[in-house]
């Protein structure tokens, strides 16, 4: 009888298109996903701020109509978000504020997120779509 000899498995270079496949899809989605979860984390920012302001708010009505004195202690807010990924800090006077939320992070686009007593919402970085 004649035996009739098969090959099981994947030639060398079957894997090798295989890899080469996957080292393109990785090239293509990491940059994706980075940028997904900075959009994510900046988030965390925007809500610490908004949180901070009402606060504010509240102070400025149980203090004579005054900003002045406030501080994160005072509205028993932590320096660093919950995250971890901002450090916060207030300025304030008699009639205003300054809100910021510095990024712990590398974030070239939006760096420090501001928002003052008037609800104007601006940020350091070359990108005007922080906000």
């Amino acid at each position: 009888s004649i035996m009739i000899h098969t090959e099981h498995g994947f030639s060398l270079f079957e894997l090798l298109i295989v890899l080469v496949i996957i080292g393109i899809l990785a090239n293509i989605s990491y940059p994706i996903y980075t940028h997904a979860l900075i959009k994510t984390r900046r988030t965390e920012a925007k809500i610490a701020l908004m949180d901070l302001a009402n606060r504010m708010e509240n102070y400025y009505l149980e203090n004579n109509n005054s900003y002045l004195g406030a501080s994160l202690g005072k509205l028993h807010i932590k320096v660093i978000t919950d995250k971890k990924f901002y450090q916060l800090s207030l300025n304030s006077t008699n009639n205003t504020y300054l809100l910021s939320a510095t990024a712990t992070f590398s974030d070239l686009e939006c760096y420090c997120f501001r928002l003052n007593q008037l609800g104007e919402k601006t940020n350091t970085g070359p990108s005007k779509k922080c906000w």
